[in-house]
């Protein structure tokens, strides 16, 4: 009995023996796995931060200009002659989606307010003489709606006009959604805030002209036709700018004698096609041959490309096929991603006439922060909000949205250069 008293007492401390020993090896093992995890960590954030840093300071040395005249014709400085800088600012197509009137209503007060949506844009806007852009909307008595028939709170165009813009175009595919009783509707109210507008041929006058530090400026809109145009009236299509030939050419030539540099707003092209149409290619070309000095067009809901062209007087004239959405709530991602072109025109104090001076531009985007946001839409400035990220500030945006805005910013390069 007591030899087995012993065997048992043996076999005892084996066993503590061997569970010391896999209890060490286990313990080993664990920490090994976690030193190589943490050290993954450690290395991966290393890569991370090494990566935003090089981000970082890509995004610094990008620059967003399209064209700088290179010929400076700038007054002696001794002459009283001097040159004069006209600053101008365009947008694309301005839309209140369905998802829009959502976001903007307010429950407590059964009122509408926009203002989040455009809070951070203002700033960009502010040095310019004239902002352009195209009100996609109307604004009349109907019931209001984001998509077919386009209705929009007045609450809305109020908040376009607070941020900036001063001059919209009325003339798009959605301008009789309410017939002419509404294109009167949406002209009349627009003006109201202090828009000038242009696009219509309710008027004596189709040709909107402004003047600017004593420079005349005229602009001209059309949109390639309306939506169930088939069942419209000739009255009822003779009150909108659609193009053609005919009229335009007659617009350009009354631009031409009361005017000294012409703008003509495009409504045109594909929905979602980034390459312009030929038909595009076929109206710029005559729309240059007939004195149009700038060409902006919208309608395609995505940015297309921009170019320098000269006319037979070998002056350089500015197109820009699309430069998409300036807000919406569509969810075609190359739709959210937006900008604000910037042009400016020198008046020469030597001979009088206006020259093509510099055109850039600053890139936004439409931030969506998802259907149960208090405050969905937002927008962004998309280059100050990447370099912000890249520089450490991860409480701006998320990962996913910083790397939207780095495919959106080379996006816009490819494009628009």
């Amino acid at each position: 009995m007591a030899r087995n008293r012993r065997n048992k007492r043996s076999f005892k401390k084996i066993t503590d023996v061997i569970s010391l020993k896999m209890f060490l090896i286990l313990l080993t093992i664990l920490l090994t796995i976690i030193a190589i995890c943490l050290g993954t960590i450690f290395y991966r954030n290393y890569l991370d931060e090494q990566l935003l840093a090089k981000q970082s300071e890509e995004l610094n040395q990008k620059i967003e200009s399209i064209f700088e005249e290179t010929i400076q014709n700038i007054a002696d400085s001794n002459s009283t002659k001097r040159d004069s800088i006209i600053r101008l600012s365009a947008v694309g197509d301005i839309l209140c989606g369905e998802e829009m009137l959502q976001d903007a209503y307010q429950e407590e007060t059964k009122t509408y307010s926009f203002t989040h949506m455009f809070q951070n844009i203002t700033s960009f806007l502010k040095r310019s003489d004239i902002i352009l852009g195209t009100m996609e909307t109307n604004f009349t008595n109907n019931s209001y709606s984001g998509y077919g028939k386009r209705n929009s709170p007045k609450e809305f165009a109020q908040a376009v006009r607070n941020t900036g813009v001063n001059l919209v175009s009325i003339s798009t595919n959605h301008s009789l959604d309410y017939g002419v009783v509404g294109l009167k509707q949406t002209k009349d109210y627009l003006q109201e805030l202090g828009f000038a507008t242009v696009g219509d041929a309710l008027g004596e006058n189709t040709v909107t002209i402004q003047t600017i530090k004593n420079t005349d400026i005229a602009f001209l809109s059309y949109t390639y036709g309306v939506e169930d145009q088939s069942s419209k009236s000739k009255e009822e299509l003779e009150t909108l700018n659609i193009y053609s030939k005919e009229k335009a050419k007659k617009d350009l030539e009354y631009a031409k004698q009361n005017a000294q540099y012409i703008f003509v707003i495009m409504h045109w092209g594909e929905d979602y096609v980034a390459t312009p149409s030929k038909e595009q290619e076929e109206i710029a070309d005559f729309l240059i041959e007939n004195g149009a000095n700038v060409i902006l067009g919208n309608h395609p809901a995505v940015i297309q490309p921009m170019e320098i062209r000269q006319n037979s007087n070998g002056e350089n004239v500015f197109i820009a096929y699309s430069l998409g959405n300036y807000i919406s709530s569509i969810n075609h991602a190359n739709s959210k991603i937006e900008l604000v072109l910037n042009i400016e025109l020198r008046k020469s104090g030597e001979d009088g006439k206006v020259y093509l001076s510099k055109v850039d531009y600053t890139p936004i985007y439409v931030l969506d922060h998802g259907e149960n946001a208090q405050n969905r839409y937002e927008l962004i400035d998309m280059k100050g909000t990447a370099k912000a990220y890249a520089s450490g500030n991860k409480e701006i945006v998320d990962k996913k949205t910083y790397q939207e805005l780095l495919e959106g910013l080379e996006l816009l390069e490819k494009v628009v250069e």
